[in-house]
């Protein structure tokens, strides 16, 4: 077998069991069941904020920590992280038992970038960047889907959700990950700490195109300028390859200025951090918005579906990121337009969360939501790699998730703790409508200003000839 065939194989194992938790669909109604016996308001102010704190603090020293330790340590921390925030929850546990298991929920949920940055580590032909990333990612999403569809259909068995059960289940595939680690080839090399980097960094691979200029005919001029021998050299080089940590800040920081230095970058990264800490909103509270209408309607003989909801919801959206993928358009173009219907519609389907009291409807709304999402990320995420150097994936990946985890941590702070604005869990998703429904309305000015601004265009070089 290649390599980088053994590398993906190794990783997407490790993806796939990461995501094996099955308690995850139904955490707030076990937190709230005779076994935890807690409030809602509890659960969300108390246990989940504590966890969202932990993400935004950890984040940035993880991704520091990862590059230093080359990968592996992490990744094993990673598997010891979940079992200890799955193990906190189980018996009757305190409030602060379960706030220092969400403490190490925040390393396990910051350590995600760590697998994919082993991957691109162990990966010498860059060449394959792409593939193996779908596949990681595919893994991934195929192991929660995998997850919730198997806690759903055990509690069907059961007659009611086996909340324990899951809570084993969840640890088990905790344990398995980290055990699956110490299989996996130690990294020799990293992006920042452990690598022969220049002192000149290499440009990104692709050049900006103006709004005018089709797929066709700019993926011309990206080959010609590519085959051009004009391309930076990496000169300088350093024998040792270890790093001092003024280097690398120095190098964070070529990275961090060469990257955002594209309007199209910091547009994409715009919509792409601040979607990303809604997203985190809604994943961590729709469970909790599930018990809250449940316990509005008093419909105790009502069949949970949140795992049915939760498979359904990672399956489609999946498969609409996959089929996104491989629509041929130049989004250089359409994609603020994209970016703008899709933000607004996912409003709509977080106003109807609100503003019905019937499960079924907000369980399609969530899919529908899940659907929207995972296709417009797909769109913003090819585009912004598209124009990087593949060391700076990384980098700029993180920092998008850094402004993406702020976002959550103040909404966090100012709205579900009610330290700026006091509403119930349900209040909370007219917010989060309101939200998207402003990001699309920027994005569909966005769209309007590059539509009169090429017309212009035009109208000027046909007034020249």
């Amino acid at each position: 077998m290649k390599k980088w065939k053994k590398i993906s194989l190794f990783v997407c194992v490790f993806a796939f069991v990461r995501e094996l938790r099955p308690i995850e669909p139904f955490y707030a109604a076990y937190m709230t069941s005779p076994a935890i016996n807690i409030t809602l308001t509890q659960t969300s102010r108390d246990v989940y904020a504590v966890g969202a704190y932990s993400c935004f603090g950890l984040i940035i020293i993880v991704f520091l920590i990862t590059d230093y330790l080359k990968y592996k340590p992490v990744l094993i921390m990673d598997g010891i992280c979940g079992i200890i925030t799955y193990c906190s929850i189980v018996g009757h546990p305190s409030l602060l038992r379960m706030q220092i298991g969400q403490i190490f929920y925040g390393f396990f949920f910051s350590s995600e970038v760590a697998y994919f940055g082993y991957l691109y580590a162990m990966t010498d032909d860059k060449r394959y960047y792409q593939r193996i990333t779908g596949q990681a990612r595919a893994a991934c999403l195929s192991g929660k889907f995998l997850s919730s569809l198997f806690a759903q259909l055990i509690s069907l068995v059961n007659g009611s959700v086996p909340y324990v059960e899951l809570v084993y289940l969840s640890i088990f595939g905790m344990f398995f990950s980290a055990v699956w680690v110490f299989l996996m080839p130690n990294v020799t090399k990293s992006v920042y700490f452990h690598n022969e980097r220049s002192e000149s960094i290499d440009q990104p691979n692709t050049p900006p195109v103006s709004n005018s200029m089709s797929t066709s005919v700019g993926s011309n001029i990206i080959k010609d300028i590519e085959s051009q021998p004009s391309k930076t050299k990496a000169t300088d080089k350093e024998i040792n390859k270890n790093k001092s940590l003024g280097q690398v800040l120095s190098y964070l920081k070529k990275d961090f200025v060469r990257s955002y230095s594209d309007p199209y970058v910091r547009k994409l990264c715009l919509w792409w951090a601040f979607a990303f800490g809604a997203y985190v909103q809604v994943y961590t509270y729709i469970n909790v918005l599930y018990t809250y209408v449940l316990d509005l309607n008093e419909d105790s003989h009502f069949t949970l579906y949140n795992g049915a909801a939760e498979s359904l919801n990672t399956l489609i959206g999946a498969i609409a990121a996959y089929s996104i993928g491989k629509l041929e358009l130049n989004w250089f173009k359409v994609g603020d337009l994209f970016l703008g219907i899709g933000s607004i519609l996912a409003g709509i389907v977080l106003f109807g969360c609100f503003y019905t009291r019937t499960m079924w409807f907000i369980y399609a709304f969530y899919i529908i939501y899940g659907c929207l999402y995972q296709t417009m990320l797909t769109v913003a995420e090819s585009e912004v790699a598209k124009r990087l150097s593949r060391d700076s994936y990384g980098l700029v990946f993180g920092f998008n998730s850094f402004i993406a985890l702020f976002l959550h941590t103040l909404m966090t702070y100012g709205i579900v703790q009610g330290h700026i604005i006091s509403v119930s869990t349900i209040q909370q998703f007219l917010i989060y409508a309101v939200y998207y429904t402003s990001i699309g309305t920027v994005f569909l000015i966005f769209s309007i200003k590059n539509h009169f601004s090429s017309a212009a265009t035009v109208s000027l070089v046909e007034c020249k000839q």
